[in-house]
């Protein structure tokens, strides 16, 4: 399929785009810390920082928060913290070229000697790497090619080498843990939002049993070994609405202990940690609009201490060796996403990293509030609003839909956000059906046909947020990226009088070509998500943008990445070529260094800029209305 070239801004287009640049660096450079964790002896912290244009990985002293941050090594790809070596002297990291999400494994000293790849030839979609403290000579991993769903567990020397399959699932999944004598692994096999099996695996022979559930069908967000490998702590719904932690005997699968989340009770358990000395377990709770954070005993699962954070978005990240303390990253609607170490015993907060981002100077001042509206059948919907402070008259919003679809809009700090807001838009962030912190029901609403329910929700709260008193009905821009794209050309569609402008990043077009030419894990999943593009070829069609592109009217600005696997770049180019065809004004952005991502500095400063001239010029107030919105 032939390839639509991207715009090209020029002239006086290119000279209001450099302007709203400048405007737009300050936010995109209050550089966000984040994925920590500590040196073996404690001294210091690792963590990942995009402060340099993008995610790199840094070091500081973990006992002054406005200690340097010292790049580990010069990178010129982005980095993911893997572990460190059990003797403290190495780190592992994972990157992958242009964002293509051929994750490998390298190793480099922390003195920031050369680093060496340790997982060379076949390009692999590679997960978290493992590397057993008892066992150092081998490190475990999951991955599959980029075009399957089979999963496996692989091993490799931790010197660098041929990597051998330990054991193949025909089905997605996820490696989760290796015990600390390298002789176990639990491997999450990943059907759906709504379907996981937890399954022990032998690493010696490859050998795999069902650990977990016994029957029916559950999601599992997280497992861990305890550090004996006696006890696996598993985080899941246990096929109903409340998010569960519980402790099973790992040699018979026996129930030792359960946690269960009351408040909210229709959260999930995102990220589990279990230290290592001091029987302490941290969890983050994902409640949909905001995370949490509970201590629980490790033997007994019950809570210790509380811990307190403001309203916002992170996660536990790494205990320290001693297990007395462990970093989470956290970021407010005000401030980036930024590192805090928590007490352990008492459950204290402290800043481990405390930096001046002199570039934020003139921060807007935002109203934030999580409020609802209702969709044609009475399902309650969650909404996110921010609001400038300083607001007068109506203002133009966006509606921004997330990805997933089985995730969601926190409250947060993003500078997309801030950037807009200072522009004198409102911003809000629907969690329609299928969102997940909502209970299992609602996650699973929007599956098969239950997707046009979902197409109903989209219109319900962009009708809601048309019809708040500080919104300027004729100025209603949808916003989305990856199914939040797709949401956007559903919506632009659909309701196509509703909306003034869309802007979609890496949205799919056409449910066909997209089943046919995304990676295999996404397919596998979205088989119950959307459909079988054999048994359902109908209703995929139906609910394909691209069959009912004509119904667009409203100028469309869209972004892609040149080397996505998840929505390859065709996706964007159908719609923009179907958008030319017709003479619908459409502008096309495309980042050659970038695959489903945004992740380079000046990609994020030029895509704001471009999208902020964009609706300068298409959703500024319509002829003949008087405005007093700004």
């Amino acid at each position: 399929m032939a390839k639509e070239a991207p715009d090209v801004p020029s002239g006086a287009d290119a000279a209001r785009i450099a302007e709203l640049a400048r405007k737009a660096a300050p936010f995109v450079d209050a550089f966000v810390n984040s994925d920590s964790l500590f040196t073996r002896d404690g001294q210091q912290v690792l963590f990942v920082s995009n402060r340099d244009g993008l995610p790199q990985i840094y070091r500081a002293d973990a006992a002054r928060p406005d200690s340097p941050a010292r790049r580990l090594v010069e990178w010129p790809e982005r980095m993911s913290l893997g572990v460190t070596t059990p003797d403290g002297k190495s780190l592992l990291f994972l990157s992958d070229k242009g964002a293509d999400e051929n994750w490998s494994v390298w190793k480099v000293g922390l003195d920031g000697s050369a680093p060496v790849e340790l997982t060379p030839g076949e390009p692999l979609n590679r997960d978290g790497v493992f590397m057993p403290e008892l066992a150092p000579d081998t490190i475990y991993f999951s991955a599959r090619r980029m075009s399957e769903a089979a999963s496996a567990v692989y091993a490799a020397p931790a010197t660098g080498g041929a990597s051998r399959v330990i054991y193949r699932d025909d089905k997605p999944g996820f490696l989760a843990d290796v015990s600390r004598d390298g002789q176990h692994a639990l491997f999450s096999r990943y059907l759906s939002g709504s379907e996981s099996y937890l399954l022990h695996v032998e690493l010696a022979s490859g050998k795999t049993r069902l650990l977990y559930p016994s029957s029916g069908k559950v999601t599992i967000s997280g497992a861990r070994f305890s550090p004996d490998g006696g006890i696996a702590y598993v985080a899941t719904d246990g096929g109903g609405e409340q998010a569960w932690l519980l402790a099973l005997d790992v040699a018979s699968g026996k129930e030792l202990a359960r946690y269960v989340e009351k408040n909210p009770t229709t959260a999930i358990i995102d990220s589990v940690r279990v230290a290592k000395q001091g029987g302490t377990i941290a969890v983050s709770i994902d409640a949909g609009n905001h995370n949490e954070i509970r201590l629980l005993d490790a033997r007994t699962l019950e809570p210790r201490v509380p811990v307190t954070l403001p309203l916002g978005q992170g996660t536990v990240r790494d205990f320290s060796e001693d297990g007395r303390r462990f970093t989470v990253f956290w970021s407010t609607p005000s401030s980036p996403k930024d590192l805090w170490v928590i007490d352990a015993k008492t459950g204290k907060v402290a800043r481990l990293r405390d930096e001046p981002r002199p570039s934020l100077t003139e921060v807007p001042a935002v109203e934030v509030s999580i409020t609802g509206s209702r969709a044609h059948d009475g399902l309650a919907l969650p909404i996110n609003v921010y609001l400038p402070k300083t607001r007068t008259g109506k203002l133009p919003v966006i509606v921004n839909y997330h990805g997933g679809p089985s995730s969601s809009s926190m409250i947060r700090w993003s500078p997309a956000v801030a950037f807009f807001l200072s522009q004198g838009y409102a911003w809000v962030e629907p969690n329609v059906r299928g969102s997940t912190g909502f209970g299992r029901a609602f996650e699973e609403a929007d599956n098969g046909r239950g997707r046009l329910e979902a197409f109903k929700d989209i219109e319900a709260t962009g009708r809601w947020a048309a019809s708040q008193p500080w919104a300027d009905p004729d100025r209603v821009i949808i916003f989305g990226g990856s199914y939040g794209g797709y949401a956007v050309l559903i919506g632009l569609t659909r309701v196509p009088e509703l909306w003034r402008a869309g802007v979609d990043l890496f949205g799919v077009a056409n449910m066909k070509s997209f089943m046919a030419t995304t990676s295999g894990l996404i397919r596998e999943v979205f088989l119950v998500e959307f459909g079988d593009p054999d048994k359902d070829a109908a209703f995929l069609d139906e609910i394909s943008p691209i069959k009912h592109v004509g119904k667009i009217v409203a100028p469309l600005f869209v972004y892609a990445g040149a080397n996505d696997p998840g929505v390859p770049r065709s996706e964007s180019d159908q719609i923009v070529r179907a958008l030319r065809q017709r003479g619908v004004p459409v502008e096309y952005m495309l980042a050659e260094n970038e695959g489903h991502s945004l992740e380079h500095r000046q990609n994020q400063i030029e895509f704001n800029a471009r999208v902020a001239h964009f609706l300068e010029a298409h959703a500024g107030p319509r002829p003949g209305k008087v405005s007093d919105d700004l």
